[in-house]
């Protein structure tokens, strides 16, 4: 069964680098606002512009798990 679509109170966020190593992660409202998070965002909007459809963030998919970890136990 393909995984739902949305999910309340939650984003999701291509994560990677490089259009293969793709991962979609899902992300709280909560933590998609956390100043890390914002400044990854802003980090890739310099890098590849603003672009319709799903949030990208040029990141090591481990390496954005890790932030979100550490954001989640806080």
């Amino acid at each position: 069964m393909e995984e739902a679509r949305s999910r309340r109170g939650y984003v999701p966020v291509l994560v990677g680098k490089g259009k293969e190593g793709m991962e979609k992660i899902w992300v709280t409202i909560k933590a998609i606002q956390h100043q890390t998070i914002v400044e990854l965002l802003e980090q890739s909007a310099k890098e590849y512009g603003y672009q319709n459809g799903l949030l990208k963030i040029t990141c090591d998919a481990d390496k954005f798990k890790a932030i979100l970890h550490n954001i989640y136990k806080k």
